[in-house]
C-alpha cells in the first residue's frame, strides 16, 4: 500500500514534524491525520449539539407581550443600581 504525495512543501512539513517528534514520517503524518480527523469530528459533534439546542428553542412559545429584557428602571443614569 502505497501513497504518492507530489507536492514538496508537503514533504518537507512532514520531515520537519517527524524531527521534531522523534518519530518517522509515516508516524508523523498518521498521527497529524488522526488529530486532524478528531477535531473535524469534534466540531460536528459541536454542531449537532447547536442544532438540538436550537430545535428546542424553537419549539417553546413565544413570550408574553409586552416582556423585555430593558432593566434600565433598576439602573442611575451613571449604571448604578438604585
Amino acid at each position: 500500500m502505497g501513497m504518492n504525495i507530489k507536492s514538496e512543501r508537503a514533504h518537507r512539513m512532514a520531515k520537519r514534524l517527524a524531527r521534531q517528534t522523534g518519530t518517522t514520517v509515516t508516524a508523523a503524518v498518521e498521527v497529524a491525520l488522526e488529530e486532524k480527523l478528531a477535531r473535524l469530528e469534534r466540531s460536528m459533534d459541536v454542531e449537532a449539539k447547536f442544532q438540538r439546542i436550537k430545535r428546542f428553542v424553537d419549539a417553546l412559545p413565544a413570550p408574553p407581550p409586552g416582556l423585555t429584557s430593558d432593566h434600565s428602571d433598576l439602573y442611575d443614569d451613571r449604571g448604578l443600581p438604585i
